[in-house]
């Protein structure tokens, strides 16, 4: 549903330009027969319901509207990115993680801010509206249909009934003449003759489809108007053919009428199709003023109308880069950025191999594909290249640190466009599960996909690391949901803020590994997957590592948890001892310690600590790291001391906390302090009995 209301606001977008063009043309057709205007209107409703359409040399649509990305998906195309070997810089960390029954990889990308909140409100804003124009259509069209069930039947398909004020057309399989009680002979046999010509048009389906496509662009006042400016050509150019098969004679007591007769307001359903419909005094001057043309003037008009369309219809000629001309671009701009950052010039350069590796249909609106990019830059003096750059055969490879790079591409129209690359060592390309995680990455980095795997149920848990850290696990349901449906852990969050994203290793793809492991749970193998806590238990344990030891009544759950919820980076809360903190420095050293009482009895035993001796005073600081972790405050850190006073702590300013420890030589109290994103955003002395 998002990728539909992407395509509908760049429909919409190209057929403004349409609606605009019509505006125009019409002024310069105002003197030819109105059919010609009304004929227009249909590459507007081809704008607004196609989203392809052919090519053309003859197309009046600048390539820019078409190209206009205004869905999530294509919020921005990236430029070619330059990525030099000796330049690279980790952007995304790779490690080893487990889930239930087979192994996975994880990726790590720094969190990104996203409008997709936005894309969502505008999107329910939008069903919103479709439905009550819908709703308020029907109920008017129902309510209508009863009205006219005591009309009476005249002849044919022709009804009078003394309960409306003007003629109009009704039904759309079977469309019926209504007229109101009191019309002479004269006046019926002309509005007769109008309303059939609107059914020999079709015009009493016509309507109702157009009003369709207005409740899906309801947001855009230019289709609006095109309805409104589309209603008035078709009254006009039903009025004219009826001056024609009738003659002039009646141009004076058909003016008449339809000034009597007129409603003064439009139908909001797009029908009936209403013989005294709005605009009448524009109506009454067309009918007046009109003139059966010249065979010239309709042949001119039928070859400018005929032109407008395929203009109008047609997208430009794509001449568009191939993707030998953006790996082309990417390694000239590798070539150009290497040779202004060091003084070795190239004299030689070559695409030596340049292959598609894997295509997705199901990420974005459009498909994407990945391609592996190699080649070789020739040095024009060997010598004075360092040791950073990989050579082969005296040439300078693609290959960096962060390996080699991996093209991505959106097809649009068969047409390539570059989005970005992906480094092949920051990822794991070498399985179609590792490739769309690696894809996936990407555009939730430049906000082109939500942040979250999977939709649906989620739960966030959150855990603390032996070092104190706390850290976050987002679950979710991947394949069912509810009580049936396996969890999976989707993606985890350390207190700094790193996001790492959970990979099955599989030959398949994502969905086939989860399709599988939902089996094997349907058939009672895998019970542990339908418990989320067992699920979390086993990735903080298995997958995470680093000698993590979580009991369950450490986890913090959040069951009802969302994406945006995860998003938002968890505090950590750690002890140890604060050094060289200064205030000419934000940063200071920090010495982590855990404070272990009595609750922490079960790992004295291992940690060869007897509580009669070594804990005279309830409590025992273990300081097994033989290092300092570098941390930083900011302006709005908080700093708290205790004051032996009132037995309580009190907030003091960085200077006096400063001033306050200085007083300490042989032992200096421990610190709680709290963390998130990366800064400290609390100090406080605590207190030691």
């Amino acid at each position: 549903m998002d990728q539909l209301f992407g395509h509908i606001l760049n429909m919409s977008i190209t057929g403004s330009y349409v609606i605009v063009f019509i505006i125009v043309a019409r002024l310069f057709l105002r003197k030819v027969p109105k059919i010609f205007s009304y004929a227009l209107w249909s590459v507007v409703l081809f704008r607004l319901l196609c989203p392809f359409s052919i090519e053309s040399i003859f197309s009046f649509i600048p390539s820019e509207v078409q190209n206009t990305p205004l869905n999530k998906q294509f919020t921005q195309m990236p430029q070619i990115q330059e990525v030099i070997n000796t330049s690279d810089q980790a952007v995304n960390h790779i490690s080893t993680v487990l889930v239930p029954t087979e192994p996975a990889t994880s990726a790590v990308i720094t969190p990104a801010n996203s409008t997709e909140a936005w894309i969502n409100i505008g999107h329910f804003i939008w069903l919103i509206g479709i439905a009550l124009l819908f709703i308020y259509s029907i109920v008017a069209t129902v309510r209508l249909s009863r009205n006219l069930r005591t009309a009476t039947l005249l002849f044919e398909n022709i009804y009078e009934h003394s309960g409306i004020t003007t003629p109009f057309v009704f039904g759309l399989l079977k469309p019926r003449i209504y007229l109101p009680s009191g019309l002479s002979a004269n006046e019926k046999a002309y509005i007769i003759k109008h309303e059939q010509v609107h059914i020999q048009r079709y015009d009493h389906i016509i309507k109702p489809v157009t009003f369709a496509v207005l409740c899906i662009h309801w947001f855009n006042p230019l289709v609006w108007l095109s309805f409104y400016l589309m209603s008035d050509d078709m009254e006009k150019s039903c009025d004219e053919s009826v001056i024609r098969q009738m003659g002039s004679g009646i141009k004076k007591e058909y003016s008449t009428s339809l000034l009597n007769l007129s409603t003064g307001k439009r139908f909001i359903g797009g029908s009936p199709l209403t013989f005294g419909d709005s605009n009448t005094k524009g109506r009454i001057k067309n009918i007046l003023n009109y003139k059966k043309p010249a065979f010239w003037v309709v042949l001119v008009a039928i070859i400018v109308v005929a032109a407008l369309c395929v203009g109008l219809l047609s997208n430009p000629k794509n001449d568009s880069l191939t993707v030998k001309d953006y790996a082309e671009q990417f390694m000239e701009k590798n070539i150009t950025s290497y040779e202004n950052n060091s003084n070795i010039k190239v004299i030689d350069s070559k695409i030596t191999k340049l292959e598609k590796i894997a295509s997705f249909d199901d990420l974005l609106a459009t498909s994407l594909e990945i391609w592996s990019l190699e080649y070789r830059l020739k040095p024009d003096d060997p010598s004075k290249l360092t040791m950073t750059e990989n050579m082969v055969d005296g040439f300078i490879t693609e290959e960096g640190s962060m390996g080699k790079p991996i093209l991505l591409f959106s097809i649009l129209n068969s047409t390539p466009h570059y989005l970005g690359v992906i480094k092949s060592g920051e990822n794991d390309m070498s399985t179609p599960a590792g490739q769309e995680m690696a894809v996936r990455v990407f555009l939730e980095a430049n906000n082109q996909l939500p942040h979250e795997t999977y939709r649906g149920n989620h739960m966030l848990v959150k855990f603390p690391l032996t070092t104190g850290e706390t850290s976050q696990l987002l679950l979710s349901q991947p394949v069912v949901q509810g009580d049936s449906g396996i969890w999976c852990v989707e993606r985890w969050k350390d207190t700094n803020g790193n996001e790492y994203y959970h990979t099955p290793q599989t030959d398949g793809t994502i969905a086939e590994y989860y399709a599988r492991l939902q089996a094997l749970a349907d058939q009672g193998e895998e019970p542990a997957l339908l418990d989320p806590l067992q699920v979390a238990m086993n990735y903080i344990s298995n997958d995470i590592g680093m000698g993590q030891h979580i009991k369950l009544d450490q986890l913090v759950v959040d069951n009802e948890a969302t994406a945006d919820d995860f998003a938002i980076t968890p505090e950590s809360t750690l002890n140890g001892y604060v050094l060289n903190l200064s205030l000419e420095n934000n940063s200071f050293d920090f010495d982590n310690i855990e404070w272990l009482t009595m609750k922490d009895s079960a790992r004295f035993k291992g940690l060869n600590i007897n509580p009669d001796d070594d804990m005279p005073n309830g409590f025992y600081i273990l300081n097994k790291y033989t290092f300092t972790d570098p941390l930083k405050v900011t302006d709005e850190t908080r700093y708290s001391i205790v004051d032996a006073n009132v037995g309580a702590h009190k907030e003091v300013s960085k200077q006096e906390f400063i001033e306050y420890f200085k007083r300490y030589t042989d032992f200096v109290p421990p610190c709680v302090i709290t963390t998130r994103d990366g800064y400290v955003t609390s100090i406080t002395e605590r207190y030691v009995p």
